[in-house]
């Protein structure tokens, strides 16, 4: 009996494991599912909800750099920690409060996050053009592909400085069915795992 139990041990501490890696690949799975929904069917609301974060995340750090600026001694504080400290702090708060208080300050607020968006977008694409002529000197395979991902990324970033709220909403809109597919290939994969560690196959 004590030797079965030795022999049957390892088995089931395999079959606990595949459990919880199923069950956690499942909920991830369902989480990316829900995530990419909303972002493809409501993106107003996923940008409005960015904003939101990103703003109170500059306001913490204003905060911060605002008690970094108290707590240093009168000798070494540096003006523009404070400077930058209340400019960061009276944006964020004005924005927030926009948000909230104006009709259109939710999509004033998207509009800002797209051009901050499509600021890096820009500056990436320039990054793999120059990469793509690096490549190109020293005769790397493959600068076709940089290349155009760069003037991709160069357009799309233009196109949502001109067109903010469109921009944000189509490129939301693309990252809500790239998570939804992903959530859907997840829990596909982890079926097709668990029937295949199921016995008798």
């Amino acid at each position: 009996m004590k030797q079965t139990f030795t022999l049957s041990s390892p088995e089931q501490s395999a079959r606990a494991a595949r459990s919880r890696v199923f069950t956690g690949s499942m909920a991830i799975g369902a989480l990316l599912m829900a995530l990419g929904a909303v972002a493809l069917f409501n993106p107003l609301l996923v940008g409005w909800a960015l904003s939101l974060l990103l703003m109170t995340g500059f306001g913490l750090y204003a905060g911060a750099q605002l008690w970094a600026y108290f707590q240093t001694g009168k000798e070494q504080r540096s003006p523009w920690t404070f400077i930058g400290g209340i400019v960061l702090l009276g944006f964020s708060a004005f924005s927030l409060w926009a948000s909230f208080a104006t009709p259109y300050g939710a999509a004033l607020l998207i509009a800002g996050l797209a051009n901050v968006a499509a600021l890096f977008t820009m500056l990436q694409g320039a990054g793999q053009i120059m990469t793509f002529w690096e490549m190109r000197r020293n005769e790397i395979p493959g600068g076709g592909w940089v290349l155009a991902s760069g003037i991709l990324n160069a357009v799309a970033g233009v196109l949502i400085v001109l067109q903010p709220l469109l921009g944000w909403m189509a490129v939301t809109a693309a990252w809500g069915a790239y998570l939804l597919i992903t959530g859907v290939s997840l829990m596909a994969e982890s079926f097709s795992d668990r029937r295949g560690f199921l016995p008798g196959t």
